[in-house]
């Protein structure tokens, strides 16, 4: 399985028994995760089935699954050859024994925990996509948010610039309450631009609002990538001009 790109659909196998779990797991993926593609299973090996004949970037398994549970499942895809690259999300408790110790540690297995807590089950999904899309040195390759994630912070060095396809982030300066926020970041716009034009350290905190669904691309390649993709150079016209706009509006309310 190549990294995962930016108009790929995101394949998807959900493995429990429960309909009712079934039902709200393909929910969570549809709230936080677009342009996905999800197969379901009932049991292990029609998991394991579903998995050989389309490779899924994400299986989502109960630990409690008939005649195979989470572990064998997950044990199964890690020595699978073609479900190397599979990121696997087992919905349980942290085992008492130790489990997958190295890919716990790369990302490619999860722990989810508790299916009710939002948070969590957005930041798994993110996690297991973040590590499909790091999978290749590509130019430019897609990045996932949660809502509340921060994509950067004021002061950093600038690595990256970023197209919004999907959700919603703001900007703001400061920390705490003493925060002022800049502006919201919407899709099509683009984020941390002003690091590349002027070259200096991130000059403002950037945070999701939503889920959110990014191109990333490194600052080396910015300007071949805008080259060769005429109308993300036009986006980058039009979010510069947004931005010159919102700034002489504050000067007018605000004089001084």
């Amino acid at each position: 399985m190549a990294a995962l790109t930016a108009d790929e659909k995101r394949y998807f196998v959900v493995a429990t028994s429960d309909e009712r779990r079934m039902d709200f797991y393909i929910k969570k993926i549809n709230e936080h995760i677009a342009n996905s593609l999800i197969f379901t299973a009932g049991d292990g090996f029609e998991a394991l089935f579903k998995m050989e004949n389309t490779p899924p970037h994400v299986v989502l398994v109960d630990m409690n699954l008939p005649k195979l549970n989470g572990i064998e499942v997950t044990t199964k895809i890690l020595a699978h050859q073609k479900l190397q690259e599979t990121s696997i999300i087992v919905i349980s408790p942290i085992p008492e024994k130790e489990q997958f110790v190295d890919q716990v540690v790369t990302g490619q297995v999860q722990f989810l925990t508790d299916i009710n807590n939002d948070g969590m089950f957005a930041a798994c999904l993110t996690r297991a996509l973040n590590r499909l899309a790091d999978a290749d040195s590509l130019s430019y390759k897609l990045k996932f948010l949660a809502p509340q994630e921060v994509l950067f912070k004021e002061g950093e060095t600038a690595e990256c610039v970023y197209i919004v396809r999907r959700g919603e982030l703001h900007a703001y300066k400061g920390v705490g309450m003493e925060a002022i926020v800049l502006g919201t970041i919407t899709s099509g716009e683009f984020v941390g631009e002003m690091a590349h034009i002027n070259g200096e350290p991130r000059s403002a905190t950037v945070r999701s609002l939503t889920d959110c669904e990014l191109i990333e691309i490194p600052m080396g390649a910015l300007d071949t990538v805008l080259f060769s993709k005429p109308a993300w150079s036009r986006a980058l016209v039009s979010t510069l001009s947004r931005r010159l706009k919102r700034t002489n509006n504050a000067l007018v309310e605000d004089p001084k």
